[in-house]
């Protein structure tokens, strides 16, 4: 954690001019947008994607600084739109330690600033005047929509697969993780093969931190984590320690696993109790164990795709960054 601050620390003025960029474009003619705007940006988010995207950019060499901050800014309001949205859907009070604006104003104003903020985005995109980041960055928010459409389609589908869970946390997290560390290479137009391994690492990356987030939501506090525990099973959210769990379990206990989550999708109001017997599910056939090898696993892969660029200070930030995302379940 030490090590990720300092980078924090590094890029506090990149940070800032992003924070600046999007203040000064999400102004409408309603007071509303700069509230929730605002609301957002001082919400205490770690900016990981517009970092990962400068850092990318000065990885593969690049000195414009203006069209990075732009660019970084076009990803984080695409990020914070599907925030917005995904506390409405999800029914969210508490993200990074304090209430939603949906908690704060409501549904309706949540996912009308998000639409907002959405299309501002590519406002911004187009500014770098690259039509190749802007065909990226279009492509990555159409995967983002669906991943989370595949997701509520599979809602409580105990029987989900792996490789379904993989492309649903593909969709909604990773993409534009990988987005973010593609654009850094196109931006400087570096060779097929640096695009594609930083393409690659953030996609690995990305899926790594979602992995992280659906283990802590079994295993963490809501002080640690930020937001509410046990949120993706109250949710019906199907994620990895559920799938390993499940995958070991015997018929009765996996007919346990069954009758709570359709039990769980048909009431209103959170049975803990329920939250409980899932994690002494999860204990007793090591689903959080089996998740946290795979996120290394994928770590590891993650870790592969750099070894194309020189050794300098920009890979090790991005080295960092990965382990910092794997350390918070070590």
């Amino acid at each position: 954690m030490q090590k990720f601050q300092e980078i924090l620390n590094n890029f506090d003025q990149d940070l800032k001019k992003v924070n600046e960029i999007i203040l000064s474009h999400s102004v409408g003619k309603s007071e509303l947008i700069q509230e929730i705007s605002s609301n957002l940006i001082n919400s205490g988010g770690k900016r990981i994607r517009p970092i990962l995207l400068i850092i990318s950019a000065k990885l593969c060499g690049s000195n414009n600084d203006e069209n990075q901050h732009y660019l970084a800014s076009a990803v984080e309001m695409i990020h914070s739109a599907t925030l917005l949205h995904d506390d409405v859907v999800d029914m969210s009070e508490i993200r990074r330690g304090k209430k939603t604006a949906n908690a704060l104003w409501d549904n309706k104003a949540s996912i009308l600033v998000g639409d907002y903020l959405f299309s501002l985005s590519f406002q911004l995109m187009v500014k770098s005047q690259n039509l190749a980041i802007l065909d990226l960055l279009a492509k990555t928010s159409s995967i983002i929509a669906d991943g989370e459409v595949l997701q509520l389609q599979n809602s409580t589908n105990i029987d989900l697969a792996e490789d379904k869970y993989f492309e649903i946390i593909f969709g909604k997290t990773a993409v534009l993780f990988s987005a973010c560390c593609e654009v850094g290479a196109l931006l400087n137009n570096r060779s097929k093969e640096e695009i594609e391994a930083l393409k690659l690492f953030g996609k690995y990356l990305g899926m790594v931190f979602q992995i992280v987030d659906d283990i802590l939501d079994y295993s963490s506090s809501e002080s640690a984590l930020g937001k509410d525990i046990g949120n993706d099973f109250f949710e019906g959210k199907i994620t990895l320690p559920i799938i390993k769990t499940y995958q070991k379990a015997d018929f009765n206990n996996k007919k346990l696993i069954s009758d709570i989550f359709a039990k769980n999708f048909q009431q209103s109001e959170k049975n803990h109790n329920d939250f409980i017997k899932i994690n002494n599910l999860i204990t007793k056939f090591n689903g959080i164990n089996d998740s946290k090898n795979i996120a290394k696993t994928l770590a590891d892969k993650a870790l592969e795709q750099l070894e194309i660029f020189p050794e300098n200070i920009y890979k090790n930030y991005l080295s960092t960054i990965l382990e910092y995302s794997l350390q918070r379940i070590f």
